[in-house]
């Protein structure tokens, strides 16, 4: 079996499907990785039972059904930026949060501080801040029905 990559740096079960979440999402934009091949792979990486399978594939899927409309919603919450201009990694996780944020019945903080923390392991210094400042704002545009 292959070493766990986020086991090692994540404390909980849901950094973990997160992350591989985000992971997914940068593999897809980045060469097009079909959902089945990355189950697999990160099934056995990460030692998933068959619930967390379950879970990270339904993200997958919401997030795949609703790409575009999640792009649009990006370019709307971004204030100077447009999608494209992020770092890859960067908008793997603030697509990923919004995918959650929007779709399921996580707590929203937690959702976003987790994101923020694959940003600050994965990506670069300021990162952080920046995925977790545009996932606040795209949560505040929710309640605020502007988004």
């Amino acid at each position: 079996m292959s070493d766990s990559l986020y086991s090692k740096m994540f404390k909980t079960r849901d950094e973990v499907i997160r992350g591989a979440f985000a992971e997914y999402i940068y593999r897809h934009e980045s060469n097009g990785e079909s959902p089945g091949s990355f189950i697999a792979h990160v099934r056995e990486r990460e030692r998933l039972t068959d619930d967390e399978v379950e879970r990270l594939r339904t993200l997958m899927e919401l997030y795949l059904k609703n790409e575009g409309s999640l792009y649009e919603r990006l370019e709307r919450t971004l204030v100077g930026w447009r999608p494209d201009r992020l770092l890859a990694l960067d908008r793997a996780a603030i697509l990923a949060g919004m995918t959650e944020l929007l779709f399921t019945d996580g707590e929203p903080e937690r959702i976003i501080y987790d994101y923020g923390t694959f940003a600050k392991r994965f990506s670069a210094e300021k990162s952080p801040s920046f995925v977790m400042g545009v996932l606040k704002s795209f949560k505040r545009g929710l309640e605020d029905g502007k988004t």
